[in-house]
């Protein structure tokens, strides 16, 4: 399968229900690459997915994110290989399948999964906790995070000082990002895709305005030497993060004097306000015309 048909397939599972990935082939040829940030720390990459965070030790693997279930033994080889030994704790970064469609698999390993309290309650269908735009599809309940937490939780184990924390409706309602300062790594999740646009999940309770606050908030924490596991793309740095972020205030603020100057979306897309961005920061998942329609519809509160 070539790479585009990859990214295809990882796109489609990308909007569906974790519950709906489990019922794909129950293996996966996908290859799993991993990169060396230290001696104990590894990103691992599988094409159309979530990065994942390995953090190995006398403690045991502690993974970060799992992608999706055909792919779980292909991601346990690939763990296995840098530190044997089971995977001890498991981190949902939020709840898109190609960030949780592992769960099952490796709960069944016997991992603890552990997640923002709103992920439990999508993965659940609890529509008492989260607001859903349609029928929620339930996983199995040992997909379901076992430890949840609300504002922050820390975690020490393998020598490192393990901070997560939530960041309110960025990406989605249930966002969680780790930050280890001893050997200053932060995985962002999907509220960071390298060198491109932001997806806003508004129908999962993401929005343009808690994603502008979300960045804010994670570059507050690091500083010029950390590396940056994000949700999608290649290792990065604060510039890098600094860099999106600068061109999304921009746009949103220009759709927004826009917006207050009462012209309609055709009016604003006509303007092709992202051009300059169309070739970069546009050219992956969202394209320029998306974020704008997502700006605008987040202002004038539609859905």
């Amino acid at each position: 399968m070539n790479k585009t048909l990859f990214y295809l397939f990882g796109f489609i599972l990308f909007f569906s229900n974790p519950s709906d990935i489990f019922a794909q082939p129950s293996t996966d040829s996908t290859a799993i690459k991993t990169i060396k940030i230290n001696d104990h720390i590894h990103m691992l990459q599988g094409a159309g997915a979530g990065n994942m965070m390995l953090l190995s030790g006398k403690d045991g693997n502690i993974l970060t994110d799992d992608q999706f279930a055909p792919r779980s033994e292909n991601i346990n080889k690939a763990i296995q290989d840098i530190h044997p030994g089971p995977i001890k704790l498991l981190v949902n970064t939020h709840f898109h399948g190609d960030h949780t469609g592992g769960n099952e698999n490796f709960g069944k390993m016997g991992a603890t999964i552990i997640a923002h309290e709103n992920v439990r309650a999508r993965l659940s269908g609890d529509t008492s906790k989260v607001r859903f735009a349609e029928t929620p599809k339930v996983s199995p309940a040992i997909a379901f995070p076992v430890i949840t937490f609300g504002n922050n939780l820390n975690v020490y184990l393998n020598n490192e000082d393990i901070f997560i924390f939530h960041v309110d409706n960025a990406h989605t309602d249930g966002d969680a990002v780790l930050y280890l300062p001893k050997s200053n790594v932060v995985h962002t999740g999907d509220c960071f895709m390298k060198d491109k646009f932001p997806f806003i999940d508004r129908n999962s309770g993401g929005s343009v305005k808690g994603w502008l606050f979300a960045v804010s908030r994670i570059l507050a924490v690091i500083d010029d030497a950390t590396v940056i596991i994000p949700g999608h793309g290649d290792l990065a740095n604060k510039k890098d993060y600094e860099n999106i972020l600068k061109t999304v205030s921009a746009l949103y603020d220009s759709v927004k004097i826009n917006v207050d100057a009462h012209k309609d979306l055709a009016q604003i897309l006509a303007m092709k306000i992202t051009k300059d961005y169309d070739s970069t920061f546009g050219s992956g998942f969202i394209k320029g015309d998306a974020l704008i329609t997502t700006m605008y519809k987040e202002l004038l509160g539609q859905k």
